[in-house]
């Protein structure tokens, strides 16, 4: 499953985070990428509503154009994570069936994308069945991906949607069994965080793989075991921040670290991160789409 990077090589064109100019245009499509574009600009900095604009008006301009079904797609897919992301489930998850009944019709490459997508849509909704079918192909995906050198956060991701999905199922053994998959993937790789995908703020990186681990041995009664999770899962954050840049992927930093703080203890060192992770939140989810 290939991901989407901010930081790209598209279309044969090398591409900078700084500039508006991520991709370059092909020729007759240069409205479209000017667009997508401004999109792109717009979403890594968390200006969703401005992203969701530029993403729509691109999608609707490759609609009209020839030989645009990769524009298009890509264009809606992106338009329901920056719906997801602002928490608007609706809308994200109209768009992401919409962008994979037509990466399905088309045959288009980054299917696997907007299948996760959705498949975390229904899982953060509680709605196991649906999320089912979708997150177990959007895992065979990634592993299929694993011989092209996919980063291992990928498949690690995968594996701990798969055991949340387990966990809500109540298939305690196989949840664990995902869980303990996930970590191990990390076991002989380097840990970083994919500061660069694009859904990075729906995605369980490793922290966050450690803290639901020791979450779901908490909740349990294994308190060892979880203790330990949570400790190592603090140590884990050390190198996230600050992220003041991307306001939307600090948000997620900091209710994950409040939530490992409170997990150890920390009562008010938690409170802080919760606190500022909710007004994070609040101002993504308010903003505009004019």
């Amino acid at each position: 499953m290939k991901r989407i990077f901010f930081i790209l090589i598209l279309a044969g064109a090398a591409c900078t985070a700084e500039a508006e100019t991520f991709v370059a245009a092909q020729p007759g499509k240069e409205a479209f990428y000017k667009l997508y574009n401004q999109a792109l600009t717009a979403h890594t900095s968390s200006r969703l509503g401005e992203a969701c604009k530029y993403y729509a008006q691109a999608a609707d301009m490759a609609a009209e154009l020839d030989d645009a079904h990769w524009e298009y797609g890509r264009a809606v897919s992106l338009l329901a994570m920056a719906y997801h992301t602002r928490g608007n489930y609706a809308q994200a998850g109209k768009y992401y069936q919409l962008s994979i009944e037509y990466y399905r019709k088309y045959k288009l490459r980054e299917l696997g994308v907007a299948v996760s997508g959705l498949g975390r849509l229904y899982l953060e909704q509680g709605q196991a069945q649906k999320a089912a079918p979708l997150l177990k192909e959007a895992a065979e995906l990634t592993k299929a991906d694993q011989a092209q050198g996919v980063a291992p956060y990928e498949l690690a991701d995968a594996y701990s949607s798969l055991a949340r999905l387990n966990e809500l199922l109540g298939n305690k053994k196989t949840a664990e069994t995902y869980y303990k998959a996930a970590v191990e993937l990390f076991k002989d790789a380097p840990v970083s965080f994919p500061f660069k995908v694009l859904d990075a703020e729906q995605m369980d990186s490793y922290p966050i793989i450690l803290f639901r681990t020791g979450y779901f041995y908490a909740k349990n009664g294994r308190p060892e075991s979880a203790g330990a999770y949570f400790a190592r899962s603090l140590k884990a954050f050390e190198n996230w921040l600050p992220l003041d840049d991307r306001p939307a992927l600090k948000a997620r930093v900091l209710d994950y670290r409040g939530r490992t703080l409170k997990a150890l203890g920390r009562a008010a060192e938690s409170e802080a991160d919760l606190r500022e992770a909710a007004g994070l939140y609040k101002r993504i989810r308010e903003q505009r789409v004019n």
